[in-house]
Order: C-alpha cells, then sequence, then structure tokens
C-alpha cells in the first residue's frame, strides 16, 4: 500500500507548533548529536493510523478520513518515539487520548514560550535540601514552568552559568536530622560558595537582572539563604503548594492575607535582645520560648482572622503583604528601640515567607537575627545573620 503525502502546509504547521523538537522526549530535530550538522531528524507521526484497518495504528478511531493527515492530527518525534508509541505493545499505553493531550500540553507550552518578552528573563537558583529527611522534587523542569506559567518569565542562562542556572545541593551534608552546629556551618559554606563567587561572576558580567528562587530546606537555612541575596537584582520568591502540588504561584481569587503584629514588652524595655514569633503556618506559645529568652521584650506577627495554615500564602500578593508589614515592624524596631542588638527569630512559616525574612533583613540597619530551630520539641539557636 503506498502512503499518502501529507500536504506540505500541515507538515509546516506541525514543525512550527512543536518548537523543532521532539513533542514526547524533548530531543532537538535540526541539529545531528554527532556531528552537529543541520539535519532534518522529524518524522511526522499519526495520532489517529492514517488508514482505518487494524494494521495501522490507532487506525479504527472514528475520526474521518479526511482529518487525519491534519496538523492537529500530526505530531512531531524523533524515530525512535515514533517508532515506539506505533508498536502493538505500547498501544494500549500510548491512545489516542493520551498523545492528543500530550500533543496539546506540548505545543500550549512552547507557544506560550515563544510569545514572552525578550526581556524577561530570570536566572534560576535553586537550593535543594531535606526536612526530618523528607525531600520535595525540585528539577529545573519544574522551575521553569513555575516561572514561565507565574510570572510569564522564562529561565534564561548565561554562558557564564554554564546552561543551568544555579543549583545549591544540601542533600549529602550530615547531620540534617539533629541539627547541630556543625551541620548548619557546613550548609552556610555551601550557600556562600554559590551565592558569593558563581553568582557574583555573572553579576560582574552584568548577566543577571532578575532571580527566581526555589527552596526546599530547614527554616534557619532558608532564612540565611534569603539574607545572602542582595538588592542588585530583583528576586522572585517560589514555594511548594500543597494543595496543587504545584510550584507554581496560583491565580488565587481568595480575598488578601492580613498580619497583626503584637508587643509584649518586658519591665527592661531597653533590654539589648528581644524575641519576635512568626506564627503564620502554625502557632508558637510564649510558653515553648527557651528559658533564657523568656524575660526579653517579645513581639508576635500572626494572621488576622485566620487559622496558621501550610498554605496560607496563597498568592504572590500574599506574600507581598507579609513582606511589608515585617518591614515596617524592622523599622518601627530600629527607631524606637536603639538599644536593641539582637533578634531572637522562632518561627512557623512557609518556605517563601522564611527566604522573605533574610530578604528583608538590613545588617546595617536592623538587629542581627537569631533564628532558631525545632528539633525533639525543643528551640535552638541554629544561624546568627549578622
Amino acid at each position: 500500500m503506498v502512503r499518502k503525502s501529507i500536504p506540505e502546509v500541515e507538515r509546516l504547521k506541525v514543525w512550527v507548533r512543536a518548537g523543532g523538537r521532539c513533542e514526547l522526549c524533548g530531543a532537538y530535530l535540526l541539529e545531528g548529536k554527532l556531528t552537529y550538522q543541520e539535519f532534518t531528524l522529524g518524522e511526522l507521526a499519526h495520532i489517529v493510523g492514517q488508514e482505518s484497518t487494524p494494521d495501522s495504528p490507532r487506525g479504527m478511531d472514528p475520526l474521518p478520513k479526511d482529518k487525519r493527515d491534519l496538523a492537529d492530527n500530526l505530531m512531531l518525534l524523533c524515530r525512535g518515539e515514533h517508532n515506539e508509541i506505533d508498536r502493538k505493545g505500547s498501544l494500549n499505553v500510548m491512545t489516542v487520548e493520551r498523545l492528543r493531550r500530550i500533543k496539546s500540553d506540548r505545543e500550549a507550552w512552547i507557544r506560550r514560550l515563544t510569545g514572552l518578552n525578550t526581556e524577561a528573563g530570570t536566572v534560576v537558583i535553586r537550593l535543594i535540601g531535606q526536612v526530618r529527611g523528607q525531600e520535595v522534587e525540585l528539577t529545573k523542569p519544574t522551575a521553569a514552568e513555575a516561572v514561565i506559567r507565574s510570572e510569564e518569565r522564562f529561565p534564561d542562562f548565561p554562558l557564564s552559568l554554564h546552561g543551568d542556572g544555579f543549583e545549591i545541593d544540601l542533600r549529602h551534608v550530615p547531620g540534617e536530622q539533629t541539627g547541630g552546629l556543625a551541620y548548619w556551618e557546613q550548609c552556610r559554606l555551601q550557600i556562600d560558595r554559590v551565592l558569593e563567587h558563581k553568582l557574583a561572576d555573572a553579576l560582574r558580567e552584568d548577566s543577571v537582572q532578575h532571580v527566581s528562587v526555589f527552596a526546599f530546606a530547614r527554616l534557619p537555612l532558608l532564612v540565611y539563604f534569603g539574607s545572602r541575596l542582595d538588592d542588585t537584582f530583583s528576586v522572585s520568591i517560589y514555594q511548594r503548594h500543597r494543595r496543587t502540588e504545584s510550584w507554581c504561584w496560583p491565580n488565587s481569587s481568595e480575598a488578601t492575607v492580613r498580619f497583626t503584629t503584637e508587643s509584649h514588652l518586658s519591665p527592661s524595655p531597653t533590654a539589648p535582645e528581644g524575641v519576635l514569633l512568626l506564627n503564620i503556618s502554625g502557632t508558637i506559645q510564649a510558653g515553648e520560648l527557651p528559658e533564657p529568652l523568656s524575660g526579653l521584650p517579645r513581639w508576635t506577627i500572626s494572621l488576622q482572622d485566620l487559622t496558621p495554615a501550610v498554605d496560607v500564602i496563597n498568592s504572590l500578593s500574599a506574600l507581598d503583604e507579609f513582606t511589608s508589614v515585617l518591614r515596617l515592624f524592622l523599622s518601627e524596631l530600629e527607631a524606637g528601640h536603639k538599644n536593641l542588638r539582637r533578634l531572637h527569630v522562632l518561627a512557623a512559616v512557609p518556605v517563601s515567607v522564611a527566604v522573605a525574612i533574610g530578604r528583608v533583613h538590613d545588617a546595617n540597619v536592623h538587629p542581627d537575627l537569631v533564628v532558631y530551630d525545632r528539633t525533639d520539641g525543643q528551640y535552638n539557636a541554629a544561624l546568627e545573620i549578622s
């Protein structure tokens, strides 16, 4: 049987919509992997087979024959993927419905990406750690999808960044579950190694104007990480949302989250040290404070008219609101408590808020921060940011 040729205009549509890449594995199909010469390596694969016969893969679908050679029924694939989806053992897995969904999602992604402003690039920084032995998926594709969908930016990796952006991997640092001083110090050094050297090199070359931050680690490390991102570039902070199991910021229509600040001054309001409790994703009671902190001036930032919850920071506007409240608090602290030199921070907050705490803190103006970690039901000082 001689196969009908696919109209040239339909071929062109498929190549353009797929961005010249395999719609299953993402391989670039206009260049050889060995010689790097320009070749047309892609093949057009029918979702519903060209013929209405059992021998034509997925050919018994009711799609009319005059629609089977149109771009909507064709996928751009590399030879291996094309061969595999048409094998008998794959037909019950690579169904018409599944292939259509893959094609639709992929082509919508390409269209969205190519429609972004060329000045909307962002450098992705991923801090990957563990919390009580647990970790979350934080791959480069995951981060890329989040910045595109949430802010209509795209991951821009200048040559100085070796095409990968930045990754700080703390998963192999020993001692995470006990959180001893050696663990905090080793993690701090790894964060500094990337931000003070690799990122600094890119900044000197004027390669970075915007940074997108993805982080998952113990809370003191998140605060320290945020403190090391200076103000020479704009920063967007992301977190994983349990409700959607995604790092994309939801387009939330819920009411704006509000916060309230309450003070509990001790008999010695001019003390050189104080305590800040942050009750956002959970609640820390005054009775849980370590004994040396119990007599110090204390302030609490908590939710207004909402119960603390992990996903309460449900939008960028909610994170911005918290940032504004914390910035105002620190400014008032600097103006009204000139003797305060150290602020002990005990926080029950989502990931994004922890990073924002470090970002807001100005070491030249604000008191030093002593960030606490909760281990075995007790709060212990972990890192000092000065």
